[in-house]
């Protein structure tokens, strides 16, 4: 059982964890459901939408997409196979790999993106807007410095 004050992370007897990672993932919760709830009228699961962002700086490989959301490859193929049906993007031949295929993002995937990427916009600005600007500056500094502990971490952990 975790002690009170305790700024260690460690679960705690009810299957929680002790403040601020019970904050965090509740706010992660948040935010997903917010973005969902955005997305719908564009018809976008949030794991399409990842997608489409993904391919907007240029061709990736499906394998990158399968790593990227933690799926299975069928799974990735069917996704990609859905958007290219909605003419959002294409899949063609890897340029070195012949085994392989990567997507690219239409002009329409594009736009369509924009749009979108918008509205999750909207969305996130409603629920921070909340939020005094010292409160939101404050937040900021905390979630940077968090996702900067996490690439350090995320580096040593991939280091042979």
């Amino acid at each position: 059982m975790a002690r009170s004050g305790s700024r260690k992370t460690r679960e705690v007897a009810d299957g929680g964890l002790e403040p601020p990672w019970e904050e965090v993932r509740e706010l992660y919760g948040l935010f997903r459901s917010a973005a969902r709830d955005a997305l719908a009228p564009y018809r976008l699961l949030l794991s399409e939408f990842r997608t489409l962002a993904l391919a907007a700086n240029g061709p990736v490989p499906l394998k990158a997409i399968t790593e990227d959301l933690g799926v299975t490859p069928a799974a990735t193929t069917d996704l990609a196979r859905r958007l290219s049906e909605r003419g959002l993007l294409r899949l063609r031949s890897h340029p070195t790999d012949r085994r392989s295929r990567v997507v690219v993002l239409t002009p329409a995937g594009r736009r369509y993106l924009r749009r979108a990427k918008s509205a999750v916009g909207r969305s996130v600005q409603t629920l921070s807007g909340r939020l005094s600007p010292s409160a939101c500056a404050g937040l900021v500094r905390g979630v940077r410095a968090l996702r900067t502990a996490a690439h350090r971490q995320s580096a040593r952990t991939r280091a042979p």
